[in-house]
Order: structure tokens, then sequence, then C-alpha cells
């Protein structure tokens, strides 16, 4: 099946040219396919930003193409295209081709693994962060295509050599095959002794079943998608837009049973009717919203019916203004909502990027906004939970310098009012609330 894929890829599933020494044992065999496209795509804050990548098991491939000019010359074309496979916390492979059956080599000595892979999509560069047993191995940069290697010098010194362009001459990238220490020690004696004697040297290698590869160090192919970041649930939410939803084939909330409700965490954009204050907790804001519910007294910022942004079902009549709720479930978890309101216009949330609610108060005309948290679809009654809410709200906001309360209950929450002989003020003070209580003229 992995052939199959393949081939509509457009990768090899065979060795099409070049060879394959016979002393290169592989470490392993079968060779998953790069990352392919699909619909997901990156959040737009990677645009500009560097995306970082420390999870175990993700996984890039670098292409590269003989370099023709210097592997006819030196080395009678032997050099297959090949892949380089970088997985963090691995060892570094390469392959010729991809299946069931393909063998992986190894590309630097055991010990060394991928610590990290780094991608900056505005630079169009890549890089592979090295970790070895002295911790100093260097990284891999590729930029617009080009690879570069402190690791690989003109004098082959740790069995990677390099050669900056020259005129009409691309860079090139020679290794030796298999990479051991003996090999290693060839190449890096060789250059010190005679270079131009390079070409005996690899004749000689050849007669024993070893050899050299030479790539070019350009117009290398980086196959890394968005679905290389959907093996891990943390990595896929932290980089990843969520999949586009279909809403037309999803079935709309049934209101009558069920109903939605998330915990809204705020900052600064509060209002005074939803004030997130709790004298329990006043280190945090955060109020409880549900919909159906809010709606009555919130207008999400979304999108009208003419495709422009705005206050959903802002000016509707009240008991007229959602239309429907259509719930997103995956793998059992509520993921996002969308509110369709009577006046055509439409909102989902949590914002795939910053996993925030946004809303106009209705009465105030403040603005609401903060982070979408417990996203669920609630049982029971609707109007029964909204009625709680609302006074549970009321009891959070309530001031006890200016409340009387008895017996830990609230009393009045009134700050002055009058008797037919009396008015009657709360002052508020340090140690509590205090009732004045002045008569009126004549009584």
């Amino acid at each position: 099946m992995a052939n199959e894929f393949a081939s509509l890829q457009g990768l090899p599933t065979s060795l099409t040219q070049g060879k394959v020494y016979s002393k290169m044992k592989p470490v392993s065999t079968g060779v998953d396919l790069p990352a392919s496209q699909n619909d997901r795509e990156y959040k737009s804050v990677y645009e500009d930003k560097k995306m970082v990548v420390t999870t175990k098991g993700f996984t890039i491939f670098l292409s590269l193409s003989p370099n023709a000019d210097f592997d006819d010359g030196l080395n009678k074309g032997q050099t297959p295209p090949t892949y380089f496979k970088f997985t963090v916390g691995e060892s570094p492979t390469y392959s010729f081709f991809f299946g069931d059956d393909a063998p992986s080599y190894t590309l630097l000595a055991g010990s060394v693994i991928v610590d990290k892979i780094s991608i900056d999509q505005k630079k169009k560069e890549y890089i592979i962060s090295l970790e070895g047993e002295d911790r100093t191995s260097p990284s891999i940069v590729i930029k617009n295509g080009k690879l570069s290697w402190k690791y690989a010098d003109e004098n082959g010194t740790n069995g990677f050599m390099y050669q900056d362009s020259m005129s009409n001459y691309p860079s090139v990238l020679y290794s030796v095959a298999p990479y051991n220490q003996k090999t290693v020690t060839k190449l890096r004696t060789q250059m010190e002794e005679d270079s131009a004697l390079l070409m005996t040297m690899i004749t000689d290698m050849n007669t024993v079943g070893e050899g050299v590869y030479i790539w070019k160090a350009e117009k290398i192919g980086v196959h890394v998608t968005p679905q290389s970041f959907t093996f891990d649930k943390s990595l896929e939410k932290e980089f990843l837009l969520p999949s586009k939803v279909d809403y037309a084939k999803i079935t709309n909330l049934d209101t009558k049973k069920s109903y939605i409700q998330f915990q809204c965490v705020m900052s600064s954009m509060r209002t005074d009717t939803y004030t997130g204050y709790d004298k329990a907790d006043p280190s945090i804001y955060m109020t409880t919203l549900q919909f159906p519910g809010d709606e009555a007294k919130l207008a999400p910022m979304g999108t009208s019916k003419d495709g422009t942004d705005a206050a959903c079902g802002m000016d509707s009549a009240e008991g007229r203004v959602l239309k429907s709720i259509t719930p997103v479930v995956v793998d059992n978890s509520l993921i996002s909502v969308k509110l369709d309101f009577q006046d055509g216009s439409f909102y989902e949330f949590p914002h795939p990027e910053t996993g925030e609610f946004t809303a106009t108060d209705k009465d105030t005309g403040g603005l609401l906004q903060g982070t979408v948290q417990n996203l669920i679809i609630a049982n029971g009654k609707w109007l029964d939970a909204y009625t709680s809410e609302c006074a549970n709200r009321i009891a959070r906001n309530t001031n006890d310098h200016l409340t009387i309360q008895g017996d830990d209950e609230v009393l009045t929450s009134a700050i002055a009012w009058r008797t037919s002989q009396w008015v009657k003020i709360i002052v508020p003070t340090k140690s509590g609330s205090k009732l004045i209580t002045i008569p009126k003229r004549g009584a």
C-alpha cells in the first residue's frame, strides 16, 4: 500500500539509478512517505514567527539530487537521488526510495540525534539541530533550497565534504558510504595528503564495497506540510488551524434538551454586566456563558449575511435572536460551535488561532473578550440553567462592603432607601458595611 501511495506522489519505490555499496548495511527496512498536502493550514502567526518543534517523532525529509558534473567525472555516476530523514529524538538516516521494503542507512554516528527542527516560512529557512555526545554537533541549515552545514568542510574532516558554488557549478556535498570511522578517516587523510587523487581513492574504496556519494547542495526539496504535525494532538493544536468544517453535514443542537456552556476567562475587556468578578477568587476574571441564553444580552462579533463584520443579533427582537446552534464534536470532545442568527449573521467560536470568544454587551455597548475554557454540551433545560447562572453572577458581583448581611446571607444590596419615617444608607468601611438611619423631617 505504501508503494502505491508513493507512486501517486511521484516518489520512487525502487532504486532508479546509482548504486548501493555492498558494505552498506541497513539500520531498518520500510520507509514511510513524506507528509502530503491536505486541507490543513498553519496558523497565520507563523507566517512571520518561527516554528520550533521539539516533540519526538516529528519528521521532515530532504531530497537531494546527484551532482552530475562531479558524480559522473569522479564517481562513475554512482550517486542515486537520495532522501535524508530527520526525526526528532532519532539519529538521521537516508534512503533511496520509499515503501515497505525500502532500506535506510545511517547518515551520521548513532550517538547523534535530532534535537529540534525549526521552520521559518518567511525566510524559507529550515534548521535541523543535532545533538551528539559532546553536545556540539552543528546544525544543518536549508535556506532558499541551499544547504549549509559546518560539519561538512572542504577537507572532509568528518566524512562530509562541502564545496561552495563557483562560476557555472553549483555547491556540492560529498559523503562517504557507509559512514563509519574507517571511511571517514580515508577521506580526511586523502584530502590532507593529496586532494588531486580523490578519484583514485574512490576507485580503491569501490573495490572493497565502499564509496562516496556526491549531491547538489542546492535546489534541495524540503518535505514538510501541515500534515506533518497531525500525529500529535498538542503539536497540532499549537501550530495548525482546525480542519475546515462543512456545517451543512452536522446536525443542529436540540435546544429543548441541551445547551452550550463554557467559561470565558477575561483580561481587560470586560463589561458592567459581565464583570467576571468573583469575591471568592479576585485574582481571575471569569464568567460562565451559555447558548441559548446569553444571546439576549450579548451580540457575538461575527459575520453578517453580506459577508461583513457584524455584531450578530444586535437589533433582533427579544426571543427571536438565535436561529440554530451547530456543535462540532471530535473524539467525544466539543471543539467548536457555530451560532446562526435570525438576522442572517453567524459566529463561530472559539477563534481558531486565539481560542477566544468576543461579543458586544447589548446594554452597555462594551466589548467582552476572553479565552474559551471547558466548552461542553450540557444536558437539561437551558432556561433553568440560565436563570440560575444569572443569579450566580449577581451574587459573585456583590460587594461585601456595600451589602447588609446576616447569618452569612445577603439581606439587601441597596445603597440607600426610604421608609415612611426614615432614610437608611449603607456606608462601606474596611471592617464591613455599616447601616446609618436618618429620620425624615417632621418625623
